[in-house]
């Protein structure tokens, strides 16, 4: 047979079997791997939108906790699952960190999976405690750089988002400040308001309350934008430093075998889904903006902070444990 003619009929076949998918998926129930156990952020969001994707998916849309050893637990059933559409993984910056400071991870993060899109973003900010004298970031490595090695910064453990970008900080100011990590970032803001850390990395809206409240002193968020919820802290970029801007983040994802029509539907019903006005609101209350866009925008989002993220494991010696 012609080559072209070979070549013109394997197009057409594809893209019958494309429309013919795009008609009939989803077939049965849809699952969301998340990595947490229930009751947490993750967990809520993640059945907050799986309820309102069931509406225009015709099918139930389940949360299914599968947590553990850092989230690796769900990450890697999520490759393991079958390519159909029909699961679902949320993820977490930790999905990219993870291969760079966990060696023998049975998971790819790009080669495994496929983007579905982002849901949310999270700020991050930079708070001490009211003893700690600075009153900026700039005084704050000022201040470092008089005590080297005497300030230590809490987050929610090694290894998470907080923790690199806390290195990522110390190398871009060149400063010499030691990371505590603690067992969440609630335990962390604990003992920085106690006093007993002076400084601490972590999510707005676990800060905010103590901001709020005179008892920590937040110093810049690392977001592009001022939080909403604190908009008189500056930003990274604005403090000088804006190699530091990052945010903390989560998306779906589906195993690398899911057809390319079934990953549009999905992307589709997400976007309506972070777009409805009471879901926004919801989210904003977890201190969460909701951050709908492309599967390739996601997909290209995934790579190069895969890339950002191992480039600081690497220049700053971050072990998981």
């Amino acid at each position: 047979m012609n080559a072209r003619i070979t070549a013109a009929l394997l197009i057409s076949l594809a893209s019958f079997v494309s429309a013919a998918l795009a008609q009939t998926f989803p077939s049965k129930p849809l699952h969301i791997i998340v990595p947490f156990p229930p009751g947490g952020a993750a967990d809520v969001t993640s059945r907050l939108l799986g309820e309102h994707m069931a509406k225009g998916l015709g099918q139930p849309v389940l949360a299914e906790n599968r947590p553990g050893a850092g989230a690796v637990i769900g990450y890697e059933l999520g490759a393991r699952s079958p390519g159909d559409g029909h699961t679902l993984l949320v993820v977490f910056p930790s999905f990219v960190i993870n291969p760079a400071v966990k060696p023998g991870l049975k998971y790819d993060p790009l080669k495994d999976f496929r983007a579905v899109g982002q849901t949310i973003s999270v700020p991050m900010v930079f708070a001490v405690n009211l003893s700690v004298p600075a009153k900026s970031l700039q005084e704050l490595v000022a201040l470092a750089r008089a005590k080297p090695g005497e300030i230590a910064y809490g987050t929610p453990g090694a290894g998470t988002t907080h923790h690199v970008i806390g290195e990522l900080f110390r190398l871009t100011a060149n400063i010499n400040i030691v990371h505590a990590p603690f067992q969440g970032g609630g335990p962390a803001i604990t003992a920085a308001v106690g006093g007993h850390i002076p400084m601490v990395l972590a999510n707005v809206s676990e800060v905010v309350s103590f901001a709020k409240g005179g008892k920590m002193r937040p110093l810049a968020v690392t977001t592009a934008e001022r939080a909403e919820a604190m908009p008189e802290v500056p930003t990274v970029r604005e403090a000088g430093y804006p190699e530091v801007e990052s945010t903390n983040w989560s998306g779906l994802v589906v195993p690398a075998a899911t057809p390319p029509a079934a990953i549009a539907r999905l992307n589709a019903e997400l976007g309506q889904a972070l777009r409805n006005a009471e879901i926004r609101e919801k989210f904003k209350t977890y201190g969460m903006t909701p951050a709908p866009g492309t599967p390739e925008e996601f997909g290209a989002f995934l790579q190069s902070e895969s890339a950002r993220y191992a480039k600081v494991v690497r220049e700053a010696g971050i072990k998981a444990d």
